[in-house]
């Protein structure tokens, strides 16, 4: 029987040879992937895959390729060897924890992928939903923060925060995962090889079709003639040019992912034209989630958006030359999740936006001028089910008297986020919220705001449960209405970009906070801090 590269080697030239052919390499791996793996294989494993990321990134920066970072094994990770082994030996069975866990193999390889982005496409795909009366949503979350405690995926090695809201996965258990997902019909390859990113682009399936970037991008026309498409998603191409009519024979569509998942803000995506959006309408009945995150020259949607009759999810953050909504959005009655922060062209809500009484996310909530107001704070006290707001108080806003009485109301919300666009035109806004913030509220987010001294409303007496406090820009300079014995139950606190706020030494801070589990902050008078 031949002997593979990585057998036919002595013990010490298994550890001193540098394999220069990264094909070998890739043989290696594969022939040790086909046996049960002893403690010495699964170390020489680790040890291939970084020889073969290490060779393959030598080639591709000769090739003035973007090169492949190595990738990078956590001590944590180590520490659960025993479970990520058994994954490799042993098959997964069908739960809604793996199934999860196979659709992260289309991600390229050291991918660092937002938890908010995998979630919703776990639920427009069916892979979680409602359970009793959990939402989709917080399955998803439940599902995410497992596949963290079993080590089959990682949070990012960059990222301070306790909340692990950014996840990668080690090339190990992605190089399995890419046969599993492929014996589940998920996806299959082409090619044998199934560690190439440009492989991606051979990836393929009745259900579902990737938008590849590179110098052989996929040809659309062909992702138009299988009428049996489930999901269509963007892995990494950055200008989008898809063909009038594309779009239009894709009845069986649940998925359009084409906007932004990678977790950097800085990712840019744009569109030629926004004509290929016209194809959305009425024919495409089991639409539930729609990803136009982040990308440019999309200036209106088309009226025949309020046509898709199972939208659940609407993400449409970061389009910055996005001027307005559908007049008739009301229509969209299954709707639960509607994002628009960050599309600072929008002048105001459609009315109609209040009848939207699914809605369990609404970000971006824009209040405008008494002209450009149709759609009002104060009109949405029937969203009961609303979890997470966050309303943005633009230029000359006109704010009434109780403009805030229904966030009282919101028996469910968990999570409140408010922007002021223009503190000098937006200073009389902040006292009106006084005695309207909710009393079960976890999570506060200020950004702008235009006191420079602590308001009377931001006190633990009125926010007995808060447990992320979050203060960025703006003038606050001091806390000093507060009495010294206040004690917040604030467990992260994240303070950016208050150039006049000291707030003092780490003593001072948890006399403040004695709860404290985080503590980041940044750009303030004093130094910067950052400890957990």
């Amino acid at each position: 029987m031949e002997k593979s590269p990585y057998e036919s080697m002595s013990g010490d030239m298994k550890d001193k040879t540098k394999v220069q052919s990264w094909e070998e390499i890739e043989q290696a791996i594969h022939n040790i992937m086909d046996t049960n793996l002893s403690e010495d294989n699964f170390v020489r494993l680790e040890n291939l895959v970084q020889r073969y990321s290490k060779v393959k990134s030598s080639l591709q920066h000769r090739q003035n390729q973007r090169k492949v970072p190595p990738p990078i094994i956590s001590g944590e990770w180590r520490e659960r060897a025993e479970e990520s082994k058994k994954l490799l030996t042993t098959k997964l069975q069908p739960s809604e924890s793996n199934l999860c866990l196979l659709s992260l193999a289309i991600f390229p390889e050291n991918s660092i992928i937002k938890k908010r982005s995998l979630i919703y496409w776990w639920i427009g795909q069916d892979l979680v939903s409602q359970r009793g009366e959990k939402t989709a949503e917080q399955v998803g979350e439940e599902v995410y923060n497992e596949l963290l405690q079993q080590g089959l995926i990682e949070p990012n090695d960059n990222d301070a925060s306790p909340l692990m809201n950014r996840c990668k996965m080690h090339p190990l258990i992605r190089y399995r995962l890419l046969s599993e997902a492929e014996e589940a019909g998920l996806f299959y390859f082409e090619s044998k090889d199934k560690t190439s990113h440009e492989d991606l682009k051979k990836l393929s399936s009745s259900r579902l079709r990737l938008i590849v970037g590179g110098e052989d991008s996929p040809q659309y026309e062909n992702l138009a003639k299988d009428e049996h498409v489930h999901t269509v998603f963007n892995v990494n191409q950055q200008y989008i040019k898809l063909q009038s009519r594309l779009l239009s024979n894709m009845k069986q569509l649940a998925v359009l992912q084409l906007g932004r998942w990678q977790h950097s803000p800085n990712y840019h995506i744009e569109v030629d034209d926004q004509k290929f959006l016209d194809d959305l309408g009425v024919h495409h009945k089991h639409l539930k989630f729609l990803s136009l995150r982040g990308i440019s020259r999309i200036t209106a949607l088309p009226d025949s958006i309020v046509e898709l009759v199972s939208l659940e999810i609407l993400d449409l953050r970061a389009c910055h030359n996005l001027e307005k909504l559908p007049e008739d959005i009301a229509s969209l009655k299954k709707l639960t999740h509607l994002d628009v922060s960050e599309c600072y062209l929008i002048e105001r809500m459609p009315k109609g936006t209040e009848k939207l009484s699914s809605l369990q996310v609404l970000k971006g909530f824009v209040i405008g001028t008494a002209r450009k107001n149709p759609c009002r704070i104060s009109d949405l006290g029937n969203m009961t089910n609303l979890r997470r707001l966050s309303i943005y108080i633009g230029r000359g806003a006109a704010i009434r008297d109780e403009e805030f009485a229904p966030l009282n109301g919101f028996a469910s919300l968990c999570s409140l986020t408010i922007s002021w666009g223009v503190t000098s035109l937006a200073s009389q806004s902040s006292h009106l919220i006084n005695q309207f913030l909710p009393e079960q509220l976890e999570k506060l987010e200020l950004i702008g705001m235009p006191e420079k001294s602590t308001p009377k409303w931001l006190n633990p007496q009125e926010l007995k449960n808060l447990k992320k406090l979050y203060i960025i820009g703006g003038e606050l300079a001091s806390w000093d209405h507060q009495q010294q014995n206040e004690q917040w139950s604030v467990e992260i606190l994240r303070l950016k970009h208050l150039k006049n706020l000291s707030i003092g030494n780490k003593e001072d801070v948890l006399k403040r906070f004695p709860r404290l589990r985080y503590f980041e902050k940044k750009n303030c008078a004093d130094n910067d801090v950052s400890w957990d």
